[in-house]
């Protein structure tokens, strides 16, 4: 039996409509959940903010590997829900008690790695030159803007004359490659490190190889998924409006983030979750997770 699953295009639909099913069955518990999620979250970086030194970056990189640990809890409460049962404030801590930890942090590793990987090839790609250039044009183009006159073609040309354009657009091509095959490789991630106990290496590699296979499921599940985001949006810029009516910028902007925090990330988990029930055959759902020697080391390349 193959681990993945090859769907029809229509699938993507089908994970769509699953999602909104499984948020309907119980708003309130996920909003619960997003809530918790936010507070935590902010506690964090307001108490990094206020240490001093090496420990306020400590805070900082605590506060970036928290949304990881609280996605996957998300996920585990949406699976809760989906076999019938509440979502608690305490799947939050699913994922440590797992001792999934390592593994659910694994793409923020994979990230920070292109990012600099990216930059270095930038680098080799143009030369300082080609940066200070860079830098150059945009500057003289600010400038062309400030002025009276609106400028002309000609002028704007002249600006990106020195600029290594050909190289920056192959450079952005291949960052865009990059990030296409990164969030494939990481749609699934956390599902499959959670409930099938993958490893955090194994488990990108697992999801970006199913999104591949079922690359029709995942173009229709996108497109139908932005439509629903737009519509969703529409209606929160609505309510914006009015916020920010009667109780100003702070009032519109904490209404956004707890439409995020409350809809769109859960609706988000749902999804993942949706996705990797379809797309993966589950030979280890439900086992215990492996436990690793008492004093050997932990290799969170291996689950």
């Amino acid at each position: 039996m193959r681990d993945i699953r090859k769907l029809p295009a229509s699938a993507g639909a089908q994970w769509l409509l699953d999602t909104f099913t499984l948020y309907r069955r119980a708003p309130l518990q996920l909003a619960v959940l997003g809530i918790i999620g936010m507070l935590v979250s902010s506690l964090i970086a307001i108490v990094s903010q206020a240490l001093p030194g090496w420990l306020s970056l400590l805070g900082q990189l605590l506060s970036v590997a928290v949304g990881p640990i609280l996605f996957g809890g998300m996920l585990w409460a949406v699976s809760e829900i989906d076999q019938g049962h509440r979502a608690q404030p305490a799947h939050l801590l699913q994922p440590i008690r797992d001792r999934r930890v390592s593994h659910l942090l694994v793409p923020l590793a994979i990230q920070m790695v292109t990012i600099l990987a990216l930059g270095a090839l930038l680098f080799v790609m143009i030369g300082s030159d080609g940066l200070n250039s860079i830098g150059e044009a945009t500057r003289n183009l600010q400038v062309l803007q400030q002025s009276d006159t609106a400028p002309s073609n000609e002028q704007v040309l002249a600006v990106f004359d020195p600029v290594p354009v050909k190289r920056v657009l192959l450079w952005i091509a291949l960052v865009f490659a990059v990030f296409v095959a990164l969030s494939m490789a990481m749609f699934t991630q956390p599902a499959l490190v959670m409930f099938d106990r993958q490893s955090g290496m194994h488990a990108l590699r697992m999801s970006l190889q199913g999104c591949v296979e079922n690359f029709g499921a995942m173009t229709v599940f996108m497109l139908l998924g932005l439509v629903a985001m737009l519509c969703i949006y529409f209606l929160v810029a609505i309510l914006m409006q009015i916020a920010l009516l009667f109780g100003g910028t702070a009032a519109a902007t904490a209404l956004m983030q707890l439409v995020v925090t409350t809809v769109i990330m859960p609706l988000y988990v749902g999804a993942v979750y949706a996705s990797w029930k379809q797309m993966f055959a589950h030979r280890t759902r439900g086992n215990p997770p492996p436990v690793p020697p008492a004093n050997g080391p932990k290799n969170i390349f291996a689950a």
